[in-house]
């Protein structure tokens, strides 16, 4: 049986399926490449599940992962927050398919689940946006026109910021790219809008706040974050921004 189990943002977070699935795992693997904690350790997910963990980059689960080992023991492979929002997880599902595999899905809980707690509608949230870190041969802008198309259709943008092996993307970093981007394109979508800053949700670092894109990129914000890119707010998500975040100007 293959198992791919979301563990949510925190140890604590592990439910009792994923615990009862854990315990009959002969292997246990985890990916940090899609997501990562705010302040938790791979060896206090190994002590939470009393198995130890072998960490995996993207090249071993999107090209090494062998996945018809799984045929003959039980094997998990581990997802920060919930899994199957990454397409990687669902291509090892129709790989698991292919090859005759049992699997088995147990959900955690994401950075998603948080969106209430920000005071904004969760229904009217449109098409996620993952902000990508600049590189030399490779500056694309597609998060940028997600955002835009939403905003057109009132909707607000949730934006997942870039993670690599040794970085963390801030969201003054990730705001000073998309400010970037719209003055290259004479626009102001960004700058007029409301941002909400979701930063280390569901640990003790866990920190909102709300304001204008050039007021929030001059400020630090515990790591890993997310961004709201918000439409035109509601009555009830005024208030709730007011009262649950604190607003930086």
């Amino acid at each position: 049986m293959f198992y791919i189990i979301g563990i949510g943002l925190r140890p604590e977070h592990l439910s009792i399926e994923a615990l009862e699935a854990l315990k009959k795992c002969d292997e246990i693997f985890i990916e940090k490449y899609t997501s990562d904690f705010p302040d938790a350790t791979i060896k206090e997910i190994e002590k939470t599940a009393g198995k130890k963990c072998t960490e995996l980059g993207r090249q071993a689960v999107e090209e090494g992962f062998d996945i018809a080992k799984a045929k003959n023991k039980n094997i998990a492979l581990l997802v920060i927050g919930n899994p199957l929002f990454a397409t990687t997880h669902v291509q090892l599902l129709l790989d698991a398919k292919d090859a005759g595999v049992d699997f088995r899905v147990v959900p955690g809980i994401s950075v998603q689940d948080y969106i209430g707690k920000t005071g904004l509608n969760a229904y009217k949230f449109g098409r996620v946006a993952s902000i990508v870190m600049p590189e030399p041969n490779y500056k694309p802008e597609s998060f940028y026109d997600s955002i835009l198309g939403n905003l057109a259709t009132g909707l607000h943008s949730l934006c997942l910021l870039d993670i690599k092996p040794a970085k963390k993307m801030a969201p003054k970093e990730a705001l000073a790219l998309l400010l970037e981007i719209e003055k290259k394109r004479k626009k102001s979508a960004i700058k007029n809008a409301t941002i909400v800053v979701m930063a280390a949700m569901g640990s003790e670092k866990e920190k909102i706040a709300f304001g204008k894109a050039e007021a929030l990129a001059k400020k630090d914000f515990p790591l890993p974050a997310a961004l709201v890119v918000c439409t035109e707010l509601g009555e009830k998500e005024l208030e709730g921004l007011g009262k649950l975040a604190e607003e930086i100007k």
